[in-house]
């Protein structure tokens, strides 16, 4: 049994870490908070702009845009959202393990990645992959500002028709302790007419294609922006949740060297107590 100084520090090495992980899930409560902030005005305002975009270009059979053309030839370019640190459960393992499922099934050498996040970019880098892009150290506070490059970019390819299709390996955020990896297919832009749907009948002005042409890119940097809010959340979440149950795991642990220490403390005075005892006997 480990003696009672040797515990004493056991325990208090416990309480340090416990101290770190209730720190660590308090900021990143604080960072979830300002992130669902951003989600609550991000989803609504995606799927507006998407939904309008698809009325225009259902309502006019005729529009032409190069985001709207299916392109014959080029690459697959997928842009992958994970984070730069760890500690938050199966948050990136999962959204990679999604990537590279996909990946397989298009077919790896068709494949090319846009990255968001360090363990995305260190995994992919590491089994050969083609990374066109990666980013790191995006800020807490997201806007549509924070990936105008990287939309940018996406756009240029497309339009010069040297990617075939464009989609995005992102994390929904369903609850605190559940986020869905999805891909979802951002490029080409072209909607198909749902059944028994009245579209919006818009007036133009100037022209349709003018309004389209300023509608379609606003769309894939909404969608794109989007995705990665939603990928945030998410992370923010699993680190608050993973941090919650380290810090219940080290009450337990405190728990129990506490109970050991206390039975070693126990032995110890019996011990004593019987050699005292003991000689006293021998004395008398």
């Amino acid at each position: 049994m480990p003696n009672i100084r040797d515990l004493r520090k056991r325990i208090r090495t416990v309480e340090n870490i416990k101290r770190i992980t209730s720190a660590m899930e308090k900021i990143a409560a604080a960072r979830l908070f300002r992130a669902k902030g951003t989600l609550t005005n991000s989803r609504p305002y995606a799927a507006a702009l998407g939904q309008m975009a698809n009325d225009l270009v259902s309502s006019r059979p005729e529009a032409t845009h190069p985001l709207l053309e299916q392109n014959a030839e080029g690459y697959v370019l997928t842009i992958l959202v994970t984070s730069d640190r760890g500690l938050c459960g199966g948050y990136n393992t999962r959204a990679i393990q999604t990537a590279v499922d996909f990946a397989g099934r298009v077919g790896r050498e068709k494949v090319k990645f846009i990255v968001f996040g360090k363990k995305g970019a260190d995994f992919l880098a590491k089994r050969g992959y083609e990374i066109v892009m990666s980013y790191t150290g995006l800020p807490a506070q997201l806007t549509v500002g924070s990936t105008e490059e990287v939309s940018s970019k996406v756009i240029e390819l497309y339009a010069a028709k040297v990617v075939s299709e464009v989609y995005l390996v992102m994390t929904e955020f369903a609850s605190i302790s559940r986020h869905i990896p999805r891909v979802k297919k951002i490029l080409p832009a072209a909607r198909a007419p749902e059944a028994g749907r009245n579209y919006m009948n818009y007036s133009y002005e100037p022209v349709p294609g003018a309004i389209i042409a300023e509608i379609l890119p606003r769309l894939i940097r909404a969608e794109i922006w989007s995705g990665i809010v939603e990928s945030a959340v998410s992370e923010h979440a699993a680190r608050m949740f993973m941090m919650q149950r380290a810090t219940k795991n080290t009450d337990d642990v405190i728990a129990l060297l506490t109970l050991v220490m206390n039975k070693a403390r126990q032995t110890a005075i019996t011990r004593e107590l019987t050699d005292i005892v003991g000689a006293a006997e021998t004395i008398t």
